[in-house]
């Protein structure tokens, strides 16, 4: 007879029998990453207020996120952590987030502005220290 595993049934283990299963714990508190998550970056508005900050699935706007994607990881200039920024675009706007240092902010404001056509850059990348 073949057994079925049932992950309900071992959540519900733990829970009622919390010394049956153990969880590793960790020596020390993980390190926390100099390119903090860029969901983590502030919330800014755009001079207007009236740009919408969020991404859209317009086909163009995916074509212009990739365009700076692509751009950025090209960019031997730039740090890993850089490659990695947030990239959202929406008909109006780019917005830009992540951790950078301060050149690097610039460069990929450039990067931006190139493809970003009619669209306002949103600038939300956080500066970090080396």
């Amino acid at each position: 007879m073949m057994t079925r595993f049932r992950p309900l049934e071992v959540v519900a283990a733990a829970v009622l029998f919390p010394g049956a299963m153990t969880i590793p714990a960790h020596a020390a508190d993980p390190a926390v990453p100099n390119n903090v998550a860029s969901d983590l970056a502030p919330d800014m508005k755009p001079a207007d207020a009236t740009t919408p900050t969020t991404p859209a699935n317009d086909v163009d706007d995916l074509k212009v996120t990739a365009q700076i994607k692509v751009a950025l990881a090209g960019d031997n200039s730039l740090s890993p952590q850089a490659h990695d920024i947030s990239v959202a675009t929406n008909q109006q706007a780019v917005i830009l987030r992540g951790s950078v240092t301060a050149a690097e902010k610039a460069r990929i404001n450039t990067l931006a502005e190139q493809y970003a056509g009619a669209r306002q850059v949103i600038d939300e990348l956080l500066v970090r220290d080396l």
